[in-house]
């Protein structure tokens, strides 16, 4: 049994499991998921494919009794979330709507949130992503793609990463000792410590990603690094689109 409808879908993709094997999945979605989440698709396609899954769940998880629990509340009939510093806006049928950033980057990891995460308040006990529970598989891909590419645009723009920073709601963060060390909150109860160390003599610049040790119970180690992931893919975007030279590097 795997932890959540995007741990499944995940293991459909790397060929480890069938679309027939989820119990909760009928012919008609899993003929539209099927398409849609192939080999030779590209990311986003298969985000696409994994979101199909997690709506079809909604409808049936007493959504709006989770607002609080999960950090979240009442507006009208939908449920609000705060993530990345702007309200996401969630119906029913898992539908979002939000006044920026609304990809399927951010949308997966926060139905998934939803549905599965144990609203667990975090510690204040910050570790690397490799060193939570249930991330080791995912340790390789999390610094190669994630905390490497993040240093390469803070090393590249620093003013303007950090203001993008602050732009989705970044909190400085003094407990870290580094020489920017900022506090994000992807989702309510999934916080992200940005600490970064400029060059200095020999040394080269740094950067490094911590979490509260309750992540894991709040949002799958895949979907942590999906968001992380999401967020390079951001902000590469933002800083083509707001750097003066247009370029990225």
């Amino acid at each position: 049994m795997l932890p959540s409808c995007l741990a499944f879908a995940a293991a459909v993709i790397a060929g480890a499991k069938k679309f027939s094997d989820c119990p909760d999945l009928d012919c008609s979605q899993m003929h539209v998921t099927s398409k849609q989440v192939s080999s030779g698709s590209s990311f986003g396609d298969e985000q696409q494919g994994l979101l199909n899954i997690m709506k079809g769940k909604i409808g049936t998880t007493g959504l709006f009794e989770f607002a609080e629990k999960k950090g979240g509340r009442m507006v009208g009939d939908r449920l609000a979330i705060n993530c990345l510093g702007k309200d996401f806006l969630i119906d029913s049928r898992g539908e979002l709507s939000s006044e920026c950033h609304n990809n399927l980057w951010v949308h997966g990891p926060l139905l998934d949130y939803i549905v599965n995460g144990k609203g667990k308040k975090p510690t204040g006990t910050w570790l690397p992503f490799q060193e939570l529970e249930g991330a080791s598989d995912w340790g390789h891909f999390f610094s190669h793609r994630c905390e490497d590419e993040m240093l390469k645009l803070a090393d590249a723009h620093p003013e303007l990463f950090f203001e993008l920073l602050e732009l989705f709601g970044a909190d400085h963060d003094v407990g870290q000792n580094a020489d920017y060390s900022i506090l994000l909150h992807p989702l309510p109860m999934v916080p992200m410590s940005f600490n970064y160390w400029l060059p200095e003599d020999e040394f080269p610049s740094k950067l490094t990603l911590l979490f509260d040790e309750t992540t894991p119970d709040n949002l799958n180690p895949e979907l942590i690094y999906t968001l992380s992931r999401g967020l390079v893919e951001m902000f590469r975007v933002l800083i083509v689109k707001h750097n003066l030279d247009g370029n990225l590097f």
